[in-house]
């Protein structure tokens, strides 16, 4: 007869081989024990042999349904990253243990990290009926609802677990969700909170800094927005203080997306009245273009080189003391390579249709709430006398496919000067809030611009149009993630 007692305790130690062997030969006189199955189980999980492992674990619930059997079904199913079923046996496990707070709270823990938010829902849900002074089950729970896009919820979580105790995280939360909501002055207030309970931190910081600059207050917007991390603070050395210092050379550097680079660099011909020597390093894929249109600066491909001072170019209107009231170059600052202009016309645009650039999603970490469902264009897909393009490099999940009436273009892009090229053919551009819109206004390009509910704080509040470029006319959703008005309104114009 086998020793389980003896398997136990080899399995304590770390012998799994061995307490294996004890455990299998028992199971084989002896098949419908739930408890000796649970225990091999264990010591298939332990080695991530998750198939015989979950087979195990199934055998003991099978045999006797418990929490303990459930809870280690699911962190079979947990480790072999299929979520929902593990959601579903850890909910199974609470049943038999539904007034345990921690071991519910974990379970609502684990669904969280993995995104499964219906699931950490309900469990935060459960572990606040049972003890609801938890302020950062509070707080969790605020942070699902807002993954549901549940605002009204998520604030109201929020603001209970700061009640319960005041608490960073949570003051944090409620003062960029009241961002989102476009509700400034109470994101302002909220965060201002938050740096006292966390001073200097950078989120938050960069946070209060976009809520300031979405009101168009520059000075207290970069007053936190400026903020640099640790490493690019070492890499650049003397910040630039916004005075002349005409014997000086002044490095800008980058350190923020393509379209921050095309829309900041308009500032760059202001610098000749601070400095002797400017020197500018963009991404090559953006200084290709912008170099040949920007001049009395030198473009450079390294930040290794001689410089007195330098500072982002982001920070170029802070320091300059130019306000978003009179934004320079307004009606277009670029101009693309006539030789490629012409390239791409004759290659492409020979249609007497109307030509219309279409550009509808990101990076996906990035852009999540600003790209669009190809398919939610359809509407202006179907319109007669007009040829579409795509401006989209990588179309990711192949939407295109289904649309015979779109060339792709964005296939042929190499860097913004090819772009550029392409844009200038376009008799429209429609376009998601990324690079290329940047890339329009400055070319003078005439653009539909398609926002989300809680957009970027360059485009401020709800203006129909913007006074970074004249030629781009903005279409904003009504609701959060909905774009079905925005589209109609594109619709509505090309109609006419």
């Amino acid at each position: 007869m086998a020793d389980i007692q003896k398997a136990l305790s080899l399995q304590t130690e770390g012998k799994l081989d061995e307490a294996e062997k004890i455990y299998l030969e028992f199971l084989k006189d002896n098949p419908s024990q739930p408890d000796v199955s649970n225990l091999l189980g264990l010591v298939y999980l332990q080695r991530n042999e998750l198939d015989k492992a979950l087979e195990l674990f199934a055998a003991a619930v099978e045999g006797f349904a418990c929490a303990e059997y459930y809870q280690n079904l699911g962190l079979a199913f947990f480790k072999k990253k299929e979520y929902k079923s593990a959601m579903q046996n850890f909910s199974k496990a609470i049943e038999f243990e539904s007034n345990n707070v921690e071991f519910i709270r974990n379970f609502a823990q684990m669904a969280k990290t993995v995104q499964q938010t219906d699931y950490a829902i309900d469990f935060f849900q459960k572990v606040l009926a049972l003890d609801p002074r938890d302020s950062v089950g509070w707080n969790n729970l605020g942070l699902m609802y807002e993954k549901k896009h549940e605002f009204q919820k998520a604030k109201e979580c929020y603001i209970k677990s700061i009640k319960i105790k005041k608490n960073y995280e949570a003051q944090h939360n409620l003062g960029v969700l009241y961002r989102t909501l476009r509700n400034f002055d109470e994101s302002i207030k909220c965060l201002k909170e938050a740096l006292v309970l966390s001073p200097g931190n950078q989120e938050t910081m960069i946070s209060l800094g976009m809520s300031y600059l979405s009101q168009k207050d520059i000075q207290n917007g970069f007053r936190y927005y400026k903020f640099l991390n640790k490493e690019t603070k070492d890499k650049y050395k003397n910040h630039w203080d916004g005075k002349k210092h005409p014997d000086s050379t002044l490095l800008v550097f980058y350190y923020a997306g393509y379209g921050d680079h095309i829309m900041f660099s308009r500032y760059l011909p202001f610098l000749k009245d601070y400095f002797k020597h400017i020197k500018v390093l963009l991404p090559i894929s953006v200084s290709c273009l912008v170099s040949k249109n920007i001049s009395g600066v030198e473009f450079v491909d390294s930040a290794n080189v001689e410089y007195d001072y330098s500072t982002s170019i982001l920070e170029l209107p802070y320091l300059l003391g130019m306000d978003f009231e009179n934004i320079p170059f307004s009606s277009g600052y670029l101009s693309a390579d006539e030789k490629k202009v012409k390239e791409y016309r004759e290659k492409y645009f020979l249609t007497d249709k109307k030509k219309i650039g279409l550009f509808w999603q990101g990076n996906p970490k990035v852009f999540a709430n600003r790209s669009i469902k190809l398919e939610e264009l359809e509407p202006i897909l179907d319109m007669e006398d007009i040829q579409y393009y795509s401006f989209v490099k990588e179309d990711e999940k192949n939407q295109i496919d289904k649309y015979p009436q779109i060339l792709n273009l964005g296939q042929t892009f190499k860097n913004f000067e090819d772009t550029a090229a392409a844009m200038m053919n376009l008799d429209l551009f429609v376009t998601i809030d990324s690079s290329v819109v940047h890339l329009a206004g400055a070319l003078g390009v005439k653009t539909c611009l398609l926002l989300p509910y809680s957009s970027e704080w360059r485009w401020f509040k709800d203006e129909k149009k913007t006074p970074w470029y004249d030629s781009v006319t903005i279409y904003k959703q009504k609701t959060p993630y909905n774009w079905q008005n925005a589209v109609e309104e594109i619709q509505r114009f090309l109609e006419k």
